[in-house]
């Protein structure tokens, strides 16, 4: 019995740490979304780019070019913006503009918010607040190059 216990005891152990890989990737969001979007600290990004890498590697581009954004990587954020307007994603727009123009190309921002207006319709809702939270995060974003 002892022997038994002993075997399946190291099992247990090891297989609790990929449970708390999802823990850990909830932490990271939550870190994320809390001192980075709402608190404006940069200092925490790496949980922001964490949660992100994660996102894009299982393929959720859409929200992982949310989270690179966040991290302070435009260009990655670009490169899954791309990758989830393929998919069909065509908020992704949004965030491909976004990039863009943290990327010094307004000219291609322009016209990658157009295509997110045209495919979302009244978008005011969902820019007013990731327009806030890029202000803060970025002192050179400015969403008025966008029109």
């Amino acid at each position: 019995m002892k022997k038994l216990l002993l075997f399946i005891l190291p099992l247990f152990i090891f297989a609790s740490d990929k449970v708390c890989t999802k823990c850990n990737l909830n932490k990271a969001q939550m870190k994320c979304n809390y001192y980075v979007a709402k608190k404006g600290d940069t200092s925490k990004v790496n949980e922001c780019k964490f949660y992100a890498d994660y996102l894009n590697s299982t393929k959720v581009y859409g929200k992982a070019a949310w989270y690179y954004l966040l991290s302070k990587e435009p260009t990655k954020a670009l490169e899954a913006a791309k990758k989830a307007v393929e998919m069909g994603e065509n908020y992704a727009y949004e965030y491909m503009a976004e990039a863009q123009l943290l990327l010094k190309k307004p000219k291609e921002a322009k016209k990658s918010f157009t295509n997110f207006k045209k495919s979302v319709g009244d978008n005011t809702f969902f820019t007013s607040k990731h327009f806030a939270i890029l202000k803060k995060i970025y002192k050179n974003f400015n969403e008025n190059e966008l029109q």
